[in-house]
């Protein structure tokens, strides 16, 4: 009786160590899923918000199609040729100018706006990140002259969703590098625009400057904060603001790597309201704010995992576009000026303009300006650049009778 009592204690025992064994088990893979849940939703925010805002630019493109993009516009499709001495390379990858027809460019639109819901919705992520670039820059190449800062957190988002490793919720040095990468494209961004800001031989940001005074008088929302700041505080924050722009990505980034978590949030969250006050306070300038606040998913810190994985070679090809683009951008920006200031001869190059030094002082080579007008014959052309009208008057003032 008593041994077949020790041994029914032991089959007990036994059997109650399996099932400790299979439930601290079970929790500990449980917890490390919960664990890696953080990062995957991250990477779907970045995901989503990138396909959302480029449905936003197409539904924002759309009724400017025909004026822009087809041979009933403003540059026809051999104007086009013509601009970029019909260069073989351009005709094969700009896809926009293989046909100057409006349902082509609208087929085009449709098929963008396909590409971002698979985007959206995890279907195929880098192929349809890969074929979103290719479509913007596309259309980016074909009117060079409406590309502007909007345009390039564009091309720059879609190339790090290229370029992501294939699980960012897997710890890797190639993932370790994209953060780098990423974070050094950022900090380049807001040192530019807040140095332009800073040394602007026009002193617009300056004390005496008048230049914030000038964006917080386009709506509703910046005539508030202008009489809420007063003349004075206006004043103030007009030196402020470039010093924050310059300086808060910084912070952000040294508490990223020092884990500072209460810093990095505090110093993210200055440039995300400082964005939210651009696109609030400025007519226009919302979809800009957006894609700006957008690149900072991309950065958002990675929860420590339990083990060390090695990356794949998909990983490190990322990593390498993407330093690739970065040598292409210091070209473009730096040793090639003159294409910078103006892509139309070889607008594939615009995909590489890198540079942010707007808002300061009116420059004479800014080119993003254009006025279509429809003349009573339907022809559209813009008077920005081309102006139609006949100073017939006494008064030397424009004649704008040919003008529908």
């Amino acid at each position: 009786m008593l041994e077949r009592a020790d041994q029914a204690f032991v089959k007990d025992s036994h059997s109650n160590a399996n099932v400790r064994v299979r439930l601290n088990s079970s929790f500990g893979d449980q917890c490390y899923t919960n664990h890696m849940a953080p990062l995957q939703a991250a990477d779907a925010r970045a995901r989503q918000a990138v396909a959302l805002l480029v449905i936003c630019t197409v539904i924002q493109r759309w009724d400017v199609l025909e004026a822009c993009y087809t041979n009933h516009g403003i540059l026809p499709v051999a104007a086009w040729r013509a601009q970029v001495s019909d260069d073989a390379l351009h005709r094969l990858l700009v896809v926009h100018a293989w046909s100057g027809a409006l349902a082509w460019q609208r087929i085009l639109s449709l098929l963008q706006v396909l590409l971002a819901l698979g985007l959206a919705l995890n279907r195929q992520p880098c192929r349809c990140a890969v074929l979103s670039l290719w479509l913007y820059a596309s259309a980016t190449a074909r009117h060079a002259k409406l590309a502007f800062i909007l345009d390039r957190y564009a091309h720059i988002l879609l190339l790090w969703l290229c370029a992501a490793p294939d699980a960012l919720a897997t710890p890797t040095r190639a993932r370790a590098a994209s953060y780098i990468l990423r974070w050094g494209q950022l900090l380049w961004i807001y040192w530019d625009a807040g140095r332009a800001k800073i040394r602007d031989p026009l002193r617009g940001w300056s004390f005496e400057g008048n230049a914030l005074d000038a964006y917080l008088r386009h709506t509703f929302v910046g005539e508030t904060t202008r009489s809420l700041l007063g003349d004075r505080g206006v004043r103030y924050a007009t030196i402020v603001v470039p010093y924050v722009e310059a300086f808060a990505p910084v912070v952000a980034c040294a508490a990223f790597y020092l884990e500072w978590h209460r810093l990095r949030r505090v110093a993210s969250a200055t440039i995300v309201l400082l964005h939210a006050g651009i696109g609030l306070s400025m007519n226009g300038a919302g979809l800009l704010s957006a894609f700006a606040c957008a690149a900072w998913l991309f950065v958002e810190p990675p929860l420590p995992a339990k083990e060390q994985k090695r990356a794949s070679y998909r990983d490190w090809c990322g990593v390498v576009v993407i330093v690739l683009f970065s040598f292409g951008s210091i070209a473009h920006g730096v040793l090639d000026m003159a294409s910078c200031r103006d892509a139309t001869q070889e607008p594939l190059k615009a995909v590489f303009h890198n540079r942010w030094n707007v808002f300061a002082g009116a420059e004479d080579h800014v080119t993003w300006e254009i006025m279509p007008a429809r003349t009573r014959s339907g022809e559209i052309v813009d008077l920005w650049s081309q102006p139609v009208w006949k100073s017939t008057s006494v008064s030397g003032a424009p004649d704008n009778s040919s003008l529908s």
